[in-house]
């Protein structure tokens, strides 16, 4: 079977900067339910630790493809945000009055900045629907 573009394409970025993905605990604090945390490893350039809220289950350690696309989704949604994080927390289903969901929001638009600084953007592969409707380049990945 063919390996799918958005696949190759997410597996040419991380060999390209050498990115290693692996999966921590979440501080529960926050209250999101599916709260994962995902650490960004490479040589020459610190460790990147950011909150993700996988609703589907999708991060595992063995998958890091999967991985980059759901850290791509967060940045994405931060990005949406424009700074404001109770849009941010709103969007992901958390108390935007806690001072743990002010905490990790802040965490994670330090990492996004230095993560584009060090890497540049992850290719955007997969859409939201996509990931909704587990189609097309979702379920491709989600298949490995």
């Amino acid at each position: 079977m063919a390996v799918p573009e958005a696949v190759r394409r997410l597996r040419a970025f991380i060999a390209a900067h050498g990115i290693e993905i692996t999966i921590d605990a979440p501080d529960p604090e926050p209250g999101g339910f599916d709260g994962v945390v995902l650490v960004v490893s490479a040589p020459q350039n610190p460790d990147l630790r950011v909150t993700v809220f996988d609703e589907y289950g999708d991060a595992r350690p063995d998958h890091p493809p999967l991985c980059l696309a759901l850290l791509g989704m967060a940045f994405r949604e931060l990005g949406d945000a424009e700074g404001q994080m109770s849009r941010w927390a709103i969007a992901e289903g958390l108390d935007p009055e806690t001072a743990a969901t002010r905490r990790v929001f802040g965490q994670n638009e330090a990492a996004r900045a230095a993560f584009l600084t060090a890497y540049g953007p992850i290719p955007d592969v997969v859409s939201d629907l996509d990931w909704q409707l587990n189609a097309g380049p979702a379920q491709a990945l989600r298949a490995l």
